[in-house]
């Protein structure tokens, strides 16, 4: 594997009400902060894996309001063309339906990593730099690699102390739900089989298919390309979990043994 997986992004239309959903669903949720480069906060579901949910929403349910009135009209693709490759990757997330929408992995080389996703014909800006402010009033910063395809993750590496940004400690990752990881991510996209090829030549894995997914195994996670739209991630399974009905499983949100 080239680098390993970091968190999945979980886009929520109000971060206050995320947040009570997913502690009556029995996670400890973790304040993360606000966001230099878009107009954004999060708070962080940490897991004992070393990966995390990012809980993700416009700081201003308005503003999100105004992007997808944005989106569905015809200035939407000229908007686009005229931001930041930070805004290009998370705008649509923003403007689209709330749930699993993301994925990204852990890297020690962005400069490098770019590089070799040009071999493979993957465009992808960055290195660029992105901060967070926390509730404490302390920076975390980061680096991100940006690739335009939505199949691809994403990649960050950190310019701050990783622990800054991912608290690791036991109170933070222990969950009365029993959560303790990630175990796998289902992406869809159209022509899923050779998708699944370009996507495990990127990743240094060999894709096998089981029923109607492509699967790229990683060794403690997987991920689980499916036939469909729009592209990019869609669901994630939690090792631990028991799965129950309610707001946090209409995100995406799976217990590890989910069909």
């Amino acid at each position: 594997m080239s680098a390993r997986l970091d968190h999945v992004v979980v886009v929520v239309a109000e971060l206050a009400t995320a947040r009570r959903a997913f502690a009556e669903a029995g996670f400890t949720v973790v304040p993360g902060g606000r966001h230099d480069e878009l107009p954004t906060e999060n708070a962080l579901v940490c897991l004992a894996d070393g990966t995390y949910l990012e809980l993700l929403a416009m700081r201003d349910r308005s503003l999100r309001d105004e992007l997808r009135a944005l989106r569905a009209s015809a200035r939407w693709d000229a908007h686009l063309r005229g931001v930041s490759a930070i805004a290009r990757r998370f705008l649509p997330l923003l403007a689209g339906d709330a749930g699993v929408a993301d994925w990204v992995l852990l890297d020690r080389s962005l400069a490098a990593r770019a590089a070799e996703l040009r071999r493979h014909g993957v465009v992808a800006s960055g290195p660029v730099r992105m901060s967070r402010a926390r509730p404490d009033g302390e920076t975390v910063e980061w680096e991100l690699l940006l690739p335009e395809s939505r199949l691809q993750p994403f990649r960050i590496a950190d310019r701050t102390p990783p622990e800054r940004r991912v608290p690791g400690d036991r109170a933070s990752t222990t969950h009365a739900n029993g959560a303790r990881g990630i175990a796998w991510l289902r992406v869809r996209t159209r022509g899923a089989g050779l998708a699944a090829l370009a996507l495990g030549d990127t990743l240094g894995l060999v894709p096998a298919v089981r029923g109607s997914a492509s699967v790229l195994d990683a060794g403690g996670w997987r991920v689980e390309v499916l036939e469909g739209a729009p592209e990019g991630a869609f669901e994630v399974g939690l090792a631990g979990f028991e799965e129950r009905p309610g707001a946090v499983a209409s995100l995406g949100i799976r217990g590890a043994h989910a069909p």
